[in-house]
């Protein structure tokens, strides 16, 4: 009988020392993140209007990241950063056609969950005469659609 005690205390060690080593190297262990490098707007070096339709392009590292994108705080898209077609690039890139539906100074944002990058642009009015697009309603914003599209939560 104090044979099976002393297997069973053993096991019970066992499992102990396992279960700690784990968590010790789960802690260790780095965790992946998208690391936005960068924010541009296409095109660029020119004059910005409402209604007018811009390529926000934002970089990052080399993982399945999900990238959202906002105008003065608000989301204007979510989506996974991707490869680069047709280039040998160690970035992936994310890219949202941004309609500006407003006149004035706007903060453009790129943010994962560890880093965040800007780019300040002002945006004029439509010129008369012109038929501003209408922005796109925006997806990828809601917490639901990142955890769906990103395959993490």
């Amino acid at each position: 009988m104090s044979t099976r005690i002393h297997l069973g205390r053993r096991i019970g060690w066992g499992t102990t020392g396992l279960a700690a080593i784990m968590a010790v190297v789960a802690v260790g262990a780095p965790t992946a993140s998208a690391d936005v490098h960068t924010l541009a707007i296409y095109p660029t070096g020119q004059t910005y209007y409402v209604g007018g339709s811009y390529e926000l392009v934002s970089t990052t590292a080399p993982t399945t990241a999900w990238v959202t994108l906002s105008d003065n705080g608000q989301c204007i898209g979510g989506m996974r950063s991707r490869p680069v077609n047709n280039v040998d690039s160690i970035n992936l890139v994310a890219k949202l056609n941004w309609v500006p539906s407003t006149a004035g100074h706007h903060v453009l944002t790129a943010a994962d969950s560890r880093t965040t990058k800007t780019f300040e642009v002002d945006v004029l009015a439509a010129p008369a005469g012109t038929v501003p697009a209408a922005p796109a309603q925006p997806s990828g914003c809601s917490p639901l659609e990142r955890f769906l599209n990103s395959g993490s939560g």
